[in-house]
């Protein structure tokens, strides 16, 4: 809410990710039917958004309403490093989806969203509780 530009872009991006990552989820659980073709998509769309992650964080884009750590810019070859991750197992994924074979996308998934999480934990603000300051 309120975020502009490159912030705006890059929460966009996330926004756009965790919709991917919702709708795999949801078909992992078994909350929705599974449909490989769609997973596969969804799966692909992470892996296109995580190459655009380098570029949607220039130095000095932190604060306001973003969420990223300054940490990111000090520790860029790891942060980095996290999003050629994202893309490569979310390409896995993909792969996986498609195989004929029938292997465990499951796991598959797991490694993606572990991905997501390592980023997060190290490179994001924590949001805060409501009330608290």
């Amino acid at each position: 809410e309120g975020a502009t530009g490159v912030v705006k872009e890059r929460m966009d991006l996330m926004k756009r990710q965790q919709k991917d990552m919702k709708l795999i989820g949801d078909m992992a659980k078994g909350k929705t039917p599974f449909d490989a073709a769609k997973a596969a998509e969804a799966a692909r769309d992470v892996s296109l958004t995580a190459k655009k992650i380098h570029e949607l964080f220039p130095e000095g884009s932190a604060g306001g309403h973003s969420e990223a750590l300054e940490t990111i810019w000090k520790e860029w070859d790891r942060f980095a490093g996290h999003a050629d991750d994202l893309e490569t197992v979310a390409t896995g994924l993909a792969s996986t989806l498609e195989s004929p074979a029938g292997e465990d996308w499951k796991a598959a998934f797991q490694k993606v969203t572990d991905a997501c999480k390592s980023c997060h934990e190290d490179f994001r603000a924590k949001k805060k509780e409501h009330g608290q300051h």
